[in-house]
């Protein structure tokens, strides 16, 4: 009996000092993780936590719950637009889930117009909003009250193709109004569209790959054989945002484990994402198995300082990168307790706080960062910004929290580098694994080592030439001498 006790206070103890060291565990239903440069998963503090889940009758019990919502987009006022698909509406409504207004159609013509399946909606900055009308097989333009300004149908392409079936799923909008819209089954890239709803061309085609098994299999097989193979045909964009700079960032679900499945596309429709990271690619998960299967990123949205977040429809996580394709923080998962998701489909950002739409339970779940998310947020904000050496403060808490942070080791080490303390730059970028920025940290101060001594090389060089010069000389002339007077 005295045993029993000592051990259950034993066990107090140990939870009680656990939970003391890891308050953020014991509040979030999943662990945090990250990869290192051997592209090992390594623990990590939690940098998001889920804060609240919110239904329809959150908002307004006269609502009825949502049905298979499909998409959502935060106004510049705040406001979230949530695409009610089940019900064929929208609904909008305030931080302080008071309700706005529910859109269920419009009026056109003299006529009622509603919804048919709609799976995208976006809110551009000038408060027009965009419907992906999917069934109806059009683009519907509403200003903020709701009422028509415009609509979509399946474009005129000439001699170009065949007719499409115009079924569109995703749109977005610049701030001068052009469109980018992701229609279903149509591989050619994303369609575009000018202001006044023109087709102009299509945007950020994806590239086919192809191994060189497969190409080797269809030079042998016969035509009937090749007619059976599959066919090699780009794969299909499945989400859409635009950045505070007018660049598209789009995800794809090709290329799972082999390329990046984030594109940054430019107004020319070329992607200049940035992915200084040679050996990882932009892809969510880097270890594949049987339980853990490829990601496939469904969403994304453009944070602000480069950074931008990605939703992964395989195992419900939150994947989050910089401008330069680091890796910042991982969240999120597949479960039933507060933070989890079931069929998550759209993510959205509302200053730096995460909601993510889960439209199997019909609810949005809000995630705000923790101590340790925020000072990862701000470091990074910093650096993007110029700040630099302002940066080194947080990266260095950020290390307190996480001593196996390759990222914060980075951080540091850049900083230094720029202030020119070169040998503390190479000590902390080797830490962190950054072989890029170590290099040109070892190029400098080897440039200032040949700088510094160079002078001295040289003049230590110019005497010992003269002295070897000199000394031959001597040589010669005193062996001419002796050969002079008769000794040889």
């Amino acid at each position: 009996m005295k045993c029993k006790k000592i051990l259950a206070a034993c066990l107090a103890v140990i939870i009680v000092i656990a939970n003391m060291i890891m308050p953020v565990a014991a509040t979030s239903p999943y662990e945090g993780f990250t990869y290192n440069f051997w592209v090992s998963p390594v623990p990590a503090p939690v940098a998001y936590i889920a804060s609240r889940t919110i239904s329809a009758l959150d908002i307004d019990p006269d609502l009825g719950p949502f049905v298979n919502p499909a998409d959502m987009s935060v106004s510049v006022l705040g406001h979230i637009y949530l695409l009610d698909s089940g019900n064929n509406r929208i609904v909008t409504f305030t931080q302080a889930l008071e309700l706005v207004r529910v859109i269920d159609g419009f009026s056109y013509a003299g006529e009622w117009h509603t919804f048919a399946n709609p799976q995208g909606i976006f809110v551009c900055v000038h408060m027009n909003i965009f419907i992906a009308d999917t069934d109806n097989r059009r683009v519907v333009i509403l200003d903020a009250g709701g009422n028509f300004v415009n609509m979509i149908f399946e474009p005129d392409l000439g001699d170009i193709e065949d007719t499409i079936d115009f079924r569109p799923l995703r749109v977005v909008a610049d701030s001068a109004g052009r469109m980018y819209v992701i229609v279903m089954h149509v591989f050619e890239g994303i369609m575009r569209f000018d202001t006044d709803g023109e087709f102009f061309g299509y945007f950020g085609t994806i590239g086919v790959r192809v191994s060189a098994a497969d190409l080797f299999w269809r030079l042998i097989a016969t035509a009937e054989q090749r007619a059976r193979q599959r066919r090699f045909i780009p794969t299909e964009f499945t989400g859409l945002d635009v950045d505070a700079y007018g660049f598209v960032f789009a995800t794809h679900s090709g290329a799972a484990a082999e390329a990046d499945q984030v594109m940054r596309l430019n107004p020319r429709g070329n992607n200049v994402l940035r992915n200084f990271n040679e050996n990882t690619a932009i892809r969510g998960v880097e270890v594949f198995g049987p339980f853990f299967p490829p990601s496939t990123f469904i969403d994304i949205v453009a944070r602000p300082n480069g950074i931008f977040s990605a939703l992964d429809g395989t195992q419900n996580r939150i994947f989050t990168y910089d401008s330069e394709g680091n890796l910042l923080y991982v969240f999120g998962g597949t479960g039933a307790m507060m933070g989890m998701s079931r069929r998550p489909v759209a993510i959205d950002v509302i200053g730096d706080t995460i909601i993510v739409l889960d439209a199997l339970r019909g609810r949005i779940i809000y995630y705000e960062p923790t101590e340790y998310g925020a000072l990862i947020n701000e470091a990074v904000a910093l650096r993007y910004n110029g700040y630099e050496t302002e940066s080194v403060a947080a990266w260095q808490r950020a290390l307190r929290m996480n001593e196996n942070s390759e990222l914060a080791f980075t951080g540091v080490g850049r900083a230094h580098l720029l202030d020119g303390h070169y040998e503390l730059a190479m000590d902390y970028l080797r830490r962190g694994m950054d072989l890029r920025y170590y290099s040109m940290a070892l190029g400098r101060r080897r440039e200032i080592f040949i700088e510094a001594h160079l002078p001295m090389v040289l003049t230590v060089g110019l005497l010992a030439a003269l002295g070897i010069a000199a000394f031959t000389i001597y040589r010669k002339w005193k062996r001419n001498g002796l050969e002079e007077e008769g000794f040889e």
